[in-house]
């Protein structure tokens, strides 16, 4: 059960600080070993034992916090400061500094202390207390400087969730906590820090840091408790603050019902492919999962009894989601073995990529097939920026252009799968592969689009039923509020992309008939005309106040092969509706697309 208006921490200073469903987080920053237990890393950083066990006591007031957080069904996000072994991305500045400015400081970074080297990721010391430890479906963040966003993924990680809303506990709150939250408060987060849970160690500063939060009328942020929040929790029910399903959603294959209802043990995963096998039109299927296979993965994941502190069932997110793809992928596929390792149950290749969704007998198809007809009502598709997961393993139609597309019942579904795909290791990185951070970074406005309205552009505005349907979606009074405003240079480049895919002398079109006798020349041509056509269409989506948000277009082919000329992401809802946005702003069109199924 969801609440549609925000619930709110009133006695937070210096205005009561907003908690809205499904865009709030808790940030738990560097409670680790380390920082918090006896002859870690901060034990020698801090003047007296006093101090320390003070520092030491905010497991207790963090654990409320984090019991309260999970309760209402806010986005954990658990930070890990610490260095990879070789110790390449610490600099002189913090590896020596402190040895060399006080004799009292015997170890530094990277030496062996009581728990393993200090600040080293993979030693004992560097991981999460007992009592706070990260449920597997919660986000654990390797960091390597006292800011959580320095080169880190924590900007995409929460924006892919559709998070506006912060609320921080953890160590120590001059250093890490404080230098996290002014980042926060850069990219745009609404941020309020529970101030009994951190601590520093040095008094005076840890006083006016605290102050410092919430000082000038909110200027950084908001200052509140754990009390605040757990008599919240208290007082409302479970996932009371958990994103918010669309009525499609409500099919029992859908993404979050089916994961809770495993932890809450109301299903099993042998039962769901049980029922899965039973009705099963098998010749949908190029290949099919041997049903043996995946009931035995379904009884090894129902033997899994692993809980958390508190008894409650610790799964993977996609424990026991049953997904396909269709024939591309190979069985080597590396999105398949992500998706695999966190629980996953693998159906198969389809022939039909619609059939079995239809049907109601998967979450997910995984597909690179290009979709250019109107979908079934009851499917979403999401169209990735091209690089932004792994391809290795796929035998792609266009390898210059194709990318992966996730077919779900509803776009929320879909965004769920790729927050997830984002912070999972990838073991083979193509040279295609393109890191979040060498794409935009695009400043949350923490009102989200149904309060802060969405800039939208048309890209066939003569077509009066399209774009009868369009302003329906972004009427004022629906969930999706929007304001129209110019596209034509992202529509010419869209349209200018599509034409020139289509070419003879393309690189896409030379993949499929690589004998062809078109010459080098006309192909690098094209090559630099395609570059020319990116470039207006980026600049298009960053001139101002009167640049859309996303360009929307009524699905066909041309407007796919732009979207894949261009390499960049679209969400297919409403049958033929696509929203298109420029290349790495995929959470921007997601959050558009969850919205607009509300």
């Amino acid at each position: 059960m969801t609440v549609t208006t925000p619930l709110t921490i009133s006695t937070s200073r210096p205005a009561p600080f907003p908690l809205p469903a499904g865009r709030t987080a808790l940030i738990i920053i560097d409670m680790q070993r380390d920082f918090v237990l006896p002859s870690g890393y901060g034990a020698v950083q801090c003047p007296s034992p006093e101090i320390f066990a003070q520092v030491a006591s905010l497991i207790q007031p963090c654990l409320d916090a984090l019991r309260a957080a999970r309760h209402l069904g806010m986005t954990v996000v658990h930070t890990r400061e610490g260095h990879v072994p070789d110790l390449s991305d610490c600099p002189p500045t913090k590896l020596d500094r402190q040895l060399h400015a006080n004799k009292r400081h015997i170890l530094c970074i990277g030496d062996e202390g009581p728990m393993g080297r200090l600040l080293v990721r993979g030693s004992y010391g560097h991981d999460i207390v007992d009592e706070l430890k990260p449920r597997r479906d919660e986000v654990v963040l390797d960091k390597p400087g006292k800011g959580s966003f320095y080169n880190t993924d924590l900007h995409e990680i929460l924006v892919s969730r559709g998070i506006t809303h912060l609320l921080f506990c953890g160590v120590t709150a001059e250093c890490c906590v404080a230098s996290t939250f002014r980042e926060a408060n850069d990219h745009g987060f609404e941020c309020c820090v529970l101030t009994d849970c951190t601590d520093g160690f040095n008094g005076t500063i840890v006083s006016a840091t605290m102050d410092m939060f919430c000082a000038y009328d909110g200027l950084l942020g908001y200052a509140s408790t754990s009390k605040a929040v757990v008599s919240i929790a208290t007082a409302h029910s479970a996932d009371a603050l958990a994103q918010l399903e669309p009525p499609v959603a409500s099919l029992p294959l859908s993404l979050n019902l089916l994961h809770a209802s495993y932890v809450s043990e109301t299903k099993s995963v042998t039962d769901v492919i049980t029922g899965i096998y039973d009705s099963l039109d098998e010749a949908i299927f190029a290949t099919l999962t041997p049903r043996e296979t995946a009931l035995a993965q379904a009884a090894k994941l129902d033997a899994d009894k692993t809980v958390d502190i508190d008894g409650t069932r610790d799964l993977p997110l996609f424990h026991g989601i049953p997904f396909a793809s269709t024939p591309e992928f190979t069985p080597t596929a590396t999105i398949l073995s992500q998706i695999t390792s966190e629980g996953g149950v693998y159906l198969g290749t389809v022939v039909s990529p619609y059939a079995l969704l239809t049907a109601n007998q998967t979450t997910y198809i995984l597909t690179t097939v290009d979709h250019s007809s109107s979908l079934p009502s009851s499917v979403s598709a999401y169209v990735t920026t091209k690089g932004s997961l792994s391809t290795t393993g796929i035998t792609l139609p266009s390898p210059s252009t194709s990318t992966i597309t996730i077919l779900a019942l509803s776009v929320l579904d879909a965004r769920s799968l790729w927050a997830s795909l984002l912070r999972l290791p990838n073991p083979a990185p193509e040279a295609l592969f393109q890191h979040f951070r060498d794409r935009p970074i695009i400043s949350v406005d923490y009102r989200g689009f149904e309060v802060g309205g969405i800039r939208y552009a048309v890209a066939s505005p003569s077509n009066a039923t399209f774009a009868k349907k369009v302003e329906e979606i972004f009427a004022k009074n629906g969930m999706l509020p929007g304001r129209k405003v110019p596209g034509e240079n992202a529509c010419s480049a869209l349209s200018t992309a599509a034409k020139l895919a289509s070419s003879p002398a393309s690189v896409m079109m030379l993949e499929q008939n690589p004998t062809s006798s078109i010459s080098a020349l006309d192909t690098v041509k094209n090559i630099h005309a395609l570059e020319s056509a990116k470039a207006v269409f980026t600049k298009a989506f960053e001139s101002g106040i009167d640049s859309p948000d996303v360009l929307v277009a009524p699905l066909s082919s041309e407007i796919m092969s732009g979207i894949l000329a261009l390499g960049v992401c679209g969400v297919v809802t409403h049958e033929d509706v696509v929203f298109i946005s420029a290349k790495g702003v995929d959470a921007r069109i997601l959050d558009a697309g969850v919205l607009s199924q509300m």
